[in-house]
């Protein structure tokens, strides 16, 4: 048996942001369906207080999707930079859900864990949605320490999922690139800020850790880059990947066929999918 598994950053674009010429909910729904995942976890889903507000929910359970919501709830007191604390994680799952529940990471922001049950001849999956801090690696070593701790406490195969804001220590050359003259006058006057969280994102430090204290490997050998600057309210830039900071990573008990990166659904980031055969 196949199933399709997909992440993908939205930006927060199924909830109207005023966005008229890419990004729209109608756009992000038609990326969702062509998409056509068994399971999907989107990071920065939706702003809405509950699932009913959701424009497309209806549409999203039509397709055979069960949806699965949490805010990210973060420390407001640390976050008073950011419009985080409104959004919410989204799990779709076309299969049976049998545990969810909430995990807080580091005690700063929400993630989830979810049983998946393929069938009664199948053994059941773990799924880890999260979306790690994007300010300071020492905030992401905290969250990834207590992921760790989550996912050792269990045997089932597990597949953590989402944006960790951390890219391998061999893809330094982002850094550089940064780092370089002419993209520093244009990182300075778009936003110095996500420029320097970038470089401190390419030291490797978080996930480092995370494969040192877990089973657990990256399922893109290749960590191609994922992330484009076309980011909200910067949306004149190009659509380029320029650094991986979205990941699969997966037990060694999951065989993957492919492992694929989509292209411009939309939002800044681009859903990443692989096909694990059970």
């Amino acid at each position: 048996m196949k199933i399709k598994i997909t992440s993908w950053n939205i930006e927060g674009r199924l909830s109207h942001s005023g966005a008229k010429r890419r990004g729209t909910p109608d756009k992000i729904f038609l990326a969702i369906k062509k998409l056509n995942a068994d399971i999907l976890v989107l990071l920065e889903a939706h702003s809405e207080a509950t699932l009913d507000d959701i424009t497309h929910a209806k549409q999203l359970a039509k397709l055979g999707y069960t949806i699965r919501s949490v805010p990210y709830q973060d420390d407001t007191y640390l976050r008073t930079d950011t419009y985080t604390d409104k959004l919410s994680l989204m799990l779709l799952s076309k299969l049976p859900i049998d545990k969810f529940e909430i995990i807080r990471l580091a005690d700063i922001r929400n993630a989830f864990s979810a049983i998946i049950d393929i069938d009664k001849n199948s053994p059941k999956i773990r799924i880890i949605g999260l979306h790690l801090d994007d300010r300071q690696e020492s905030t992401r070593l905290k969250q990834v320490a207590d992921l760790s701790k989550i996912i050792n406490q269990s045997q089932i195969p597990t597949m953590v999922l989402g944006d960790f804001n951390a890219m391998h220590g061999t893809d330094i050359w982002p850094a550089t690139f940064l780092r370089s003259k002419p993209i520093a006058k244009i990182t300075q006057s778009v936003s110095p800020i996500i420029a320097s969280r970038a470089v401190e994102m390419a030291s490797g430090s978080t996930l480092k850790l995370l494969e040192s204290n877990t089973r657990l490997v990256d399922a893109d050998s290749k960590h191609r880059p994922t992330t484009t600057p076309k980011f909200r309210g910067a949306e004149w830039l190009p659509s380029i990947r320029l650094i991986q900071i979205d990941h699969m990573y997966i037990s060694p008990e999951i065989k993957i066929s492919n492992f694929e990166i989509s292209a411009d659904g939309g939002s800044d980031h681009r859903a990443i999918s692989t096909t694990i055969n059970i």
